[in-house]
């Protein structure tokens, strides 16, 4: 008799599931995000309780505070507005990526990760790491596989960072030209609009070499083949010339924009060369561990170029609060709905993987087989024709 019908051996899948290891994100600790900025806040009150007190040398500070104090609050609004669309930008490219190569990266899912990573980058600040940390994580949670996860990720910040590199080719070169005033250091400008160009060229480059690096290839030669994949992708996608390309120079200009609005909520704004190329270059302290490079970036590139010290650092930092402070909050909200969406994507796999090992289950072979019937034989049971 048959030993009954065939059930799906599920030791295996879950065996597979014990031992993967377990990549969830974690929840935001209120406690950790108090601490980092404790510190921030008791250099803020100890500045300000220096300058009320001594004065004299810091008279530069106290006059930033007091333009603060008088910032026009329309120009404010404005700010955070220009703040807002620039993250349609940003979303709206990532939808454009991501979509090509997972069904599961749809708007809204896009929204959640790009919002959800300006959180981990504003709240947990490791270089801007954490916001990229966070979206591949996502990306790879959608099943596609780490490799195709790094690729769709590197794809998008050639898009994105293509136009940063040439936002200070532009605005370097016009400073050089005498284009940005009088007052500056145009060799500087200059030097920063060769090396953008520069970036740009090698990446270009890259991009015209195929084949992937072997497996032995070191991690450069493996990085530099990544890197020219990816800008051939999204050669690909300028070719496409679908309407969401536009999120990356949206995202730079309205963030850009927060800037012009912060100066003239407080004074006035320098030339555009200037405030462009001020911007664009205190980006590049986003790259440095370290607090406040950004900030200081900026600050010390206005200075260079003619800005009045109290209205160049009255102006960044009331950028720096827009910028950091009114995401901040969406992109909670954003992580919440983004942890539930991967926990429903982790139950669908799971189901999926289930399913998939019930069908390719073999049929369990039979513990006995039944016992052969006896055949009767026709010749002898029939007489034949024509016998007695």
């Amino acid at each position: 008799m048959y030993s009954g019908a065939a059930v799906p051996d599920t030791s295996r899948v879950a065996s597979a599931h014990e031992t993967t290891p377990d990549f969830s994100l974690p929840t935001l600790d209120l406690r950790l995000v108090a601490r980092r900025a404790a510190l921030p806040l008791a250099l803020a009150v100890a500045a300000t309780a220096v300058v009320l007190l001594a004065g004299g040398p810091l008279q530069v500070l106290a006059d930033a505070l007091s333009r603060a104090l008088s910032a026009d609050p329309r120009w404010i609004a404005l700010a955070a507005v220009a703040e807002l669309l620039s993250f349609t930008g940003y979303i709206a490219l990532f939808w454009l990526v991501g979509r090509r190569t997972t069904m599961r990266l749809d708007l809204r899912t896009s929204a959640e990760i790009t919002l959800g990573g300006a959180a981990a980058t504003r709240l947990l600040p490791t270089a801007g790491a954490g916001g990229a940390a966070l979206t591949l994580w996502a990306i790879t949670k959608t099943g596609i596989g780490p490799k195709r996860a790094g690729r769709l990720l590197v794809t998008f910040l050639v898009l994105l960072y293509g136009v940063f590199l040439a936002g200070i080719a532009l605005s370097g070169a016009a400073i050089a030209l005498g284009l940005g005033g009088t007052a500056g250091h145009a060799g500087l400008a200059g030097g920063a609009a060769l090396a953008a160009g520069l970036a740009i060229a090698v990446g270009i480059g890259l991009g015209l070499r195929r084949g992937e690096a072997p497996e032995d290839a070191g991690r450069v030669a493996r990085g530099g083949a990544l890197l020219g994949a990816a800008v051939r992708d999204a050669v690909g996608f300028l070719r496409g010339g679908d309407a969401r390309l536009l999120g990356a120079p949206v995202w730079w200009a309205f963030d850009a924009a927060v800037l012009w609005a912060t100066f003239n909520a407080l004074g006035s704004p320098p030339s555009l060369a200037v405030l462009a190329f001020a911007y664009f270059a205190g980006q590049v302290g986003n790259t440095i561990p370290v607090p406040g490079a950004v900030s200081g970036g900026m600050v010390g590139t206005l200075l260079a170029f003619g800005v009045a010290p109290d209205l160049a650092l009255s102006s960044v930092l009331a950028y720096r609060a827009v910028a950091i402070w009114l995401p901040a909050p969406i992109g909670l909200a954003a992580l919440a709905a983004l942890r539930a969406r991967i926990g429903r994507w982790a139950r669908e796999d799971e189901a999926a993987g289930e399913l998939v090992a019930a069908i390719v289950e073999p049929i369990p072979v039979l513990a006995r087989a039944p016992a052969a019937r006896p055949v009767p034989r026709l010749a002898a049971a029939v007489p034949c024709a024509g016998s007695a």
